[in-house]
């Protein structure tokens, strides 16, 4: 199947489930009924960009996952340390992981200058993406208080530790993609890599 269909399915399909919760959340009148603005822009500017950033559908997949496993914490799974580790901390080290993977393939495809310090540019900017996270959920706490999803503060949020270790979640989560992605290059991904140069230059004007 093409490419394009696929994240066009991708889309479609987590676009639907997200609207789904978002009824739910309505019935529930969970806060998490405001996450669902946030989640669709980040779903649809994504998809809307995928050229240009070179994204790989496996990418856009996992991407898609990271936000359906926060906005299913408004099944109180925030509480919850699935295998002795914090739902929360899950979240963090998937988002580093799935940031990462997108950047240092928008990197390795696109005419970024030094590349061979890629791992650690792509690591300093998901900590970047991170603390801009981080400063967005300090503001919304702020000025809303208590309650749950991403603009409130609830669980996952409690511990006054909690910015540094989801920021070093996140750092986690980052060398884990970097390393994992460099796996892949070295294995399996040299003949797309061959051929998204050679798209590349039937693109250039003769």
């Amino acid at each position: 199947m093409d490419e394009n269909k696929i994240l066009k399915w991708i889309f479609s399909i987590f676009a639907l489930i997200l609207i789904g919760l978002e009824f739910v959340a309505l019935g529930m009148d969970s806060h998490y009924k405001y996450d669902f603005i946030f989640l669709m822009i980040l779903l649809t500017v994504l998809y809307a960009v995928r050229e240009k950033i070179h994204l790989h559908w496996s990418h856009y997949l996992v991407f898609s996952l990271f936000l359906l496993v926060h906005d299913l914490g408004m099944f109180d799974l925030y509480r919850m340390s699935p295998l002795g580790i914090e739902y929360d901390h899950w979240v963090h080290i998937l988002f580093g992981f799935i940031a990462a993977l997108m950047i240092m393939r928008f990197y390795q495809y696109s005419d970024m200058p030094h590349k061979k310090a890629a791992p650690i540019i792509v690591i300093l900017l998901v900590l970047g993406f991170s603390a801009a996270h981080e400063l967005y959920e300090f503001t919304g706490a702020i000025l809303l208080g208590e309650g749950e999803g991403v603009l409130f503060i609830g669980a996952g949020d409690l511990d006054e530790w909690d910015t540094q270790k989801d920021m070093l979640n996140n750092l986690i989560g980052s060398i884990i993609g970097v390393v994992f992605y460099a796996v892949l290059e070295n294995t399996g991904a040299k003949p797309e890599k061959k051929q998204a140069a050679a798209r590349k230059k039937k693109k250039k004007p003769r």
